[in-house]
């Protein structure tokens, strides 16, 4: 099964510098609460909730859903780029701490209501 956390190394490649890193301003600050959390679905609140992100995968593909106006236009928005950088430390981390991911559930979780 391809997981969410394979597939956005690949869009954050294709992703504006300035988006890039706004992005990470907010990841930075603590802005993104991850929601949901499993291998092919991600739901996350971002910037006390004003914002809502889904990453998904679907037929193998990143797909994503973010409530801003860019995001809602289909854009990988800074939103996206937030949540995706918090799954990337939350998976990294895992693997430092010597969490094989073939472990990993194939649910997803509630993180948080």
């Amino acid at each position: 099964m391809t997981r969410v956390a394979e597939l956005i190394e690949a869009e954050l490649a294709r992703t504006a510098e300035a988006v890039l890193a706004e992005g990470g301003e907010l990841e930075r600050a603590g802005a993104v609460q991850l929601v949901r959390f499993g291998p092919a679905f991600i739901a996350a609140e971002v910037g006390g909730g004003r914002e809502r992100v889904e990453l998904q995968v679907v037929d193998g593909a990143l797909k994503w859903y973010c409530t801003c106006d860019a995001g809602r236009q289909g854009a990988f928005c800074t939103h996206c780029v937030a949540t995706a950088q918090s799954v990337r430390r939350r998976t990294d981390k895992n693997a430092s701490c010597g969490v094989p991911s073939e472990t990993a559930s194939d649910s997803t979780v509630r993180i948080a209501s």
